[in-house]
């Protein structure tokens, strides 16, 4: 008997291509100033307006006055800490930190108290965004992050949670997810780049969720031979110096 063609042929290869990294790591500050971080950020919004906030939606100091954290004595120590991590991020993508600046653009604190959470959506204004727990319990919600196109959805809506509820996607996985959900928890910092789309859960407890993100922009240390990526800040000009 011969056998048909392809029988006893090699499995198929799979290859996942175009990854999205998301940088995760505990910054190791200790609880003492955390918690006084986390005491800034809740003065900020028990003491500010509430622009933005409801029943559903969290508070965040960009919406309301307070986006410049990283001009606070306070914060100095987080921020120098987070340059480190900053750096790691880079080089885990292979590029050299030594050639470019990075400048911390804006700054702010997030409460969510419970049932709260931030609507997804993304800083189109920076390049790098980063995310820092300085108080949150258990259950208080992960943060999400969200594929605005699927490079495996090969028709419109097959990844979406109505094809999972006929039957007609079988099973959710990194393959077929238009959401990734994230365990964070106190201490952590994510590093991700700013275009990326992403969101909150709820949080389910009775305290509050306290986040501090931060915005980081891009550019050259020296932009000779370079005809990519923001030329170095001291060679800009406002155009009312003229």
């Amino acid at each position: 008997m011969v056998a048909p063609p392809g029988w006893g042929a090699a499995m198929p290869e799979i290859f996942n291509c175009f990854p999205l990294t998301v940088f995760k790591d505990a910054l190791g500050l200790p609880e003492v100033y955390r918690r006084r971080l986390g005491d800034r950020v809740m003065a900020a919004w028990q003491g500010g307006s509430k622009a933005g906030q409801d029943q559903r939606n969290s508070w965040t100091g960009d919406r309301n006055g307070a986006e410049r954290l990283h001009h606070d004595p306070e914060f100095a120590a987080l921020f120098k800490t987070l340059g480190t991590r900053l750096r790691r991020y880079l080089e885990t993508l292979s590029v050299d930190p030594g050639r470019i600046d990075l400048f911390y653009t804006r700054a702010w604190g997030t409460v969510s108290a419970r049932g709260q959470s931030i609507r997804r959506h993304r800083h189109n204004q920076s390049h790098l965004s980063l995310v820092y727990y300085p108080s949150k319990a258990p259950g208080s919600g992960n943060l999400i992050f969200h594929d605005a196109e699927p490079a495996n959805e090969f028709t419109p809506g097959l990844f979406e949670p109505h094809a999972r509820a006929q039957g007609l996607l079988l099973a959710g996985n990194l393959l077929n997810s238009e959401i990734v959900n994230l365990p964070v928890v106190e201490d952590d910092v994510v590093i991700f780049p700013s275009k990326t789309y992403h969101a909150t859960e709820p949080n389910e407890t009775d305290g509050p969720r306290v986040s501090i993100s931060v915005d980081v922009v891009v550019a050259l240390k020296d932009s000779a031979g370079v005809e990519f990526v923001m030329p170095p800040v001291r060679h800009w000009r406002s155009s009312g110096d003229f």
